[in-house]
């Protein structure tokens, strides 16, 4: 896969940005910190090929800035859903581990210029168990559908993508980015990203609508 088709899969995030804009006009705040993600996630990619393409300089700043942020905000969002069910002080706890790990990977035992997989492999691995801990929640209290939860669906998004996203980085650790191995993990990320944005996008169409958006649509 070249580098403009990575780049252009990757700019599937608008998919669900502009699905959002159109139904929703003014997102429900409980879903406040994933739309903020998709927009944070926009500007990276944008951010990163810019960076690569235009200026020929490494991305790794972008990347891991986006990587604390990214983590800080699904936990936002996970501990805003887990209020639901009165449980919460545990997210805390996390989320303060999290912000501990990037900082010691990130500014003592290397540099915002440098790769590193650690930080990203763990808080894929966190973010997974607690989506699927979500899930596992709604099921129990059996909430309505859970096929046509926007929650379920998110979640569902979260555990796939962050996943993958372990195999990635995981990947060059073991072996060379130029590989084959590692070159067909890039391609199937990029085609991967691809379909969540596309279920993010169906989630944001069963998030329940404000009746003045009703009325203006």
């Amino acid at each position: 896969m070249n580098i403009l088709t990575n780049f252009l899969l990757s700019q599937s995030v608008l998919i669900p940005i502009i699905t959002g804009m159109v139904l929703l006009r003014r997102p429900d705040k409980i879903y406040f910190p994933f739309f903020t993600v998709l927009l944070f996630g926009l500007l990276a990619e944008s951010a990163s090929f810019i960076l690569i393409n235009t200026f020929r300089i490494s991305n790794a700043p972008v990347i891991k800035i986006y990587s604390l942020l990214e983590c800080c905000l699904i936990l936002y969002q996970l501990y805003l859903w887990e209020n639901l069910y009165r449980r919460k002080r545990s997210y805390i706890y996390i989320a303060a581990f999290c912000i501990t790990f990037w900082f010691t990977e990130t500014i003592i035992y290397a540099n915002l210029n440098t790769f590193s997989p650690y930080f990203r492999e763990f808080y894929a691995f966190i973010i997974a168990i607690l989506s699927i801990d979500q899930i596992n929640t709604m099921m129990f209290y059996h909430e309505k559908t859970v096929v046509k939860n926007p929650r379920f669906l998110i979640c569902l998004g979260f555990i796939i993508i962050f996943i993958y996203q372990i195999i990635y980085e995981a990947s060059f650790s073991i072996d060379s980015a130029e590989s084959a191995v590692a070159n067909k993990i890039i391609i199937g990320f990029g085609y991967l990203n691809f379909a969540i944005n596309l279920l993010y996008a169906v989630a944001i169409y069963f998030i329940p609508r404000r009746k003045e958006d009703i009325i203006k649509s």
